[in-house]
C-alpha cells in the first residue's frame, strides 16, 4: 500500500451540493504540490445526500476516501475520525464549505517545510452570517477564560 505524502482532511455537513467543487478545488491544488496525496471527506451525520455525493467522488476518484459516521457528533469528532483515518506524513484540516480556500494549502505546506511541525492559517475576512460571528465570538471568549489564554478567533 501506498502512503500518501499529503492527507486532507475535511467534515462534511450540509453540502451535498459543493462536495464536488471541494474535490475539484483540493485535486487542482494537491496535484501541484505533488500526486502523492489523499483527500478524507467525513460525514457526520448529514439529513441531506452528503454521503451520495461523497461515494461518487470516491468512484471517481481514488484518492478520495470517505467516512460516515453513525450519526451527528460535531465537527470536532469529525475531524478525529478523518485524522485518525489519514495516512500522509502532513496532514491539513478545513472546512467543506470553501471559506478556508484550498489555494492556501501550498503556503502552508511551505511554510511546513521550512522546519514547522504545525502552521496555522488567519482568517482576515469571514463570510458567515450574524448568528455565527456572533456564536463565534461567544465560544472564543468562553474558551479565553476557561483556559486562562487569549484565543484568536481568526486563526484556522
Amino acid at each position: 500500500m501506498n502512503i500518501p505524502h499529503l492527507s486532507v482532511v475535511s467534515p462534511v455537513y450540509k453540502a451535498e451540493a459543493i462536495v464536488h467543487l471541494l474535490v475539484e478545488q483540493l485535486v487542482e491544488c494537491l496535484e501541484a504540490i505533488t500526486t502523492d496525496y489523499e483527500i478524507v471527506l467525513v460525514e457526520d451525520g448529514s439529513p441531506d445526500k452528503s454521503w451520495l455525493e461523497i461515494q461518487k467522488q470516491c468512484e471517481k476518484n481514488k484518492k478520495v476516501k470517505g467516512i460516515k459516521l453513525s450519526r451527528n457528533f460535531g465537527q470536532h469528532y469529525a475531524i478525529t475520525a478523518g485524522i485518525e483515518h489519514a495516512l500522509g506524513d502532513w496532514v491539513v484540516v478545513m472546512d467543506c464549505d470553501l471559506q478556508d480556500r484550498p489555494q492556501e494549502i501550498k503556503n502552508l505546506y511551505n511554510k511546513a517545510q521550512d522546519g514547522f511541525n504545525i502552521v496555522l492559517a488567519r482568517r482576515y475576512e469571514r463570510k458567515d452570517g450574524l448568528l455565527k460571528k456572533s456564536s463565534s465570538k461567544l465560544f472564543y471568549t468562553i474558551l479565553s477564560y476557561l483556559t486562562g489564554t487569549k484565543q484568536d478567533p481568526s486563526i484556522a
